[in-house]
């Protein structure tokens, strides 16, 4: 792999987590048990029917359902061709089924199994909101409590959002941060520590008031859970959760992920039912909100654990109130669906109750974990392929056929459509002209830049053309010529058609003052000075 590949992957998907995240908020009000959308005055808030709190299911009609999950992950898989899948359903406190579907590698002959270590991308989000409940539990720190006392060095941009904002602020999203912040920083390198300081200099939202989902806004959540508490955010992940609930193969490392004998790779699709894997990504600079990797053994336990309270085998993992203050709807994220802390929360059609949270790296991953809690009934699913709806059409096809006893028709397309946007839209870069200017000769622009949020950024003569080295390892990317002094480059080797502007400003003298570059202008914080 390139210097420039493995340096993109250490820190690509940052787009799609969100997109993803939106999907799966409102994938159950959208669907349903029937493929009816609810209106708005239905589904402001989640209603529980008259059935609220009386299951209905039973062991032996749950796993008569096995045989036609089965059917379902084949369906699945037939239609998209994704190399691998590993399922679990939970049902009153019992693994119901544990199974693992295709490749751990597209081509080979390992099987995915269900002790297949995969990465599961941000449905490590409801992993760490468990983590924080233990920490909560523990006396730490409470939900509600300011993360500026008990961390001297979290700032934001507004001196009053600094003061105030809370651990289930930044948890819920809704911090005031922009959702992309620390992402682009991320993707050219830089660790944990530094992309949380530069935090501070991104405007803000006024703090509770808009749903924007952060990644970085819940590492620094986690980040400070561990100032309280003492200790790493990774020792703390296995003192508090994965020891004391048997997760033996579930780690917040990324070195642990790729010592596992027994792991899933990623894979993009490279064409239609084509998947290769040709990228990494390292996640431990936002650990807290994608660094997991596990098994659907261990996803199980901890499914056990929140649909029993906090409680595994009898024995008390997690406090129980704080446990349950994450599946609280903290704001609406469009009608009928809600965020908690770390929890996507909605109603289906029945009246019940859902929880769930998806995950996805654009270079390969795809999972999600889904829950009707009223019927003590869970399932995870896990993939090692690029975002395509796969474990969202297994996961909620699935309660849907548990509920209505119907799959639906089309069920793997309807998915697929949902996702088919899930990267967003490219940069707007305008329509490009038919008779561009050309560029000024190298030197005009060859130099470096800086300003505080990016860092450095190199301009440098490269085989006939310009590069950009960004990051503190100077990752480079090649500079395409748009028109005049403005050229483009590509952040996501996967992603090429999503090109991002590089504007120089140049003065009288012929040489360029300052460039902005609009991967990193959210907030006007894409503009470097030459210096």
């Amino acid at each position: 792999m390139s210097d420039r590949r493995s340096g993109w992957a250490a820190a690509v998907g940052m787009a799609v987590v969100t997109a993803v995240a939106i999907v799966a908020s409102v994938l159950v009000v959208e669907l349903g048990a029937g493929g009816q959308s609810a209106s708005a005055d239905e589904a402001s808030a989640p209603v529980r029917s008259e059935l609220a709190n009386q299951p209905t299911l039973t062991r032996a009609e749950v796993e008569a359902t096995i045989p036609e999950l089965d059917a379902i992950v084949e369906t699945a898989m037939a239609e998209t061709s994704v190399p691998g899948v590993a399922v679990a359903v939970v049902f009153d406190d019992e693994v119901i089924h544990a199974q693992g579907y295709g490749v751990r590698t597209a081509g080979g002959a390992d099987p995915v199994d269900p002790e297949t270590v995969f990465q599961v991308a941000s449905l490590s989000k409801p992993i760490s909101s468990t983590i924080m409940s233990g920490l909560v539990g523990r006396g730490a720190f409470a939900w509600e409590d300011p993360v500026s006392e008990y961390n001297p060095d979290f700032a934001l941009a507004d001196a009053d959002s600094t003061e105030a904002v809370s651990f289930a602020d930044l948890f819920s999203h809704t911090s005031g941060l922009p959702g992309v912040a620390g992402n682009e920083l991320e993707q050219i390198g830089y660790g944990r520590d530094e992309i949380l300081r530069r935090l501070r200099l991104v405007p803000v939202e006024p703090l509770g008031e808009v749903y924007s989902y952060s990644n970085f806004g819940m590492t620094a959540g986690g980040e400070s859970a561990a100032v309280a508490a003492g200790g790493t955010w990774e020792d703390l992940a296995d003192e508090v959760l994965f020891g004391p609930a048997g997760m033996t193969s579930t780690s917040m490392r990324h070195e642990d992920y790729l010592a596992a004998d027994n792991r899933a790779e990623l894979h993009v699709e490279t064409a239609p039912g084509v998947w290769s894997a040709d990228f990494e990504r390292t996640p431990d600079a936002q650990a807290p909100a994608g660094g997991v990797s596990s098994n659907v053994v261990d996803l199980a336990r901890w499914m056990r654990i929140m649909l029993a309270q906090g409680q595994l085998d009898g024995e008390r993992v997690i406090d129980a109130d704080a446990l349950a203050l994450t599946k609280e709807p903290r704001i609406d994220t469009r009608p009928g669906a809600a965020y908690g802390l770390g929890w996507n929360i909605s109603t289906d059609e029945a009246g019940r109750a859902r929880w769930n949270h998806s995950g996805a790296f654009s270079v390969g991953a795809a999972t999600a974990a889904a829950a009707l809690p009223e019927e003590n009934l869970g399932i995870v699913v896990l993939t090692n392929g690029a975002p395509v709806g796969v474990p969202e059409a297994i996961s909620e096809t699935y309660l849907d056929y548990v509920e209505t006893g119907v799959v639906a028709d089309g069920f793997v397309d309807v998915w697929r459509e949902r996702f088919a946007g899930v990267y967003g839209e490219p940069e707007d870069l305008g329509e490009r002209p038919a008779d561009p200017e050309p560029a000024r000769d190298d030197g005009a622009y060859v130099g470096t830049y800086a300003n505080d949020y990016v860092g450095e950024a190199r301009v440098v003569a490269r085989d006939g053309g310009l590069a950009l080295l960004l990051g503190p390892e100077g990752v480079e990317f090649p500079l395409t010529h748009l028109d005049a002094d403005t050229f483009t480059f590509v952040l996501s080797p996967e992603l090429p058609s999503f090109a991002s502007r590089v504007a120089f400003d140049v003065g009288q003298d012929g040489i360029a003052k300052s460039v902005t570059i609009g991967e990193f202008d959210v907030g006007g914080l894409g503009t470097l000075e030459r210096v």
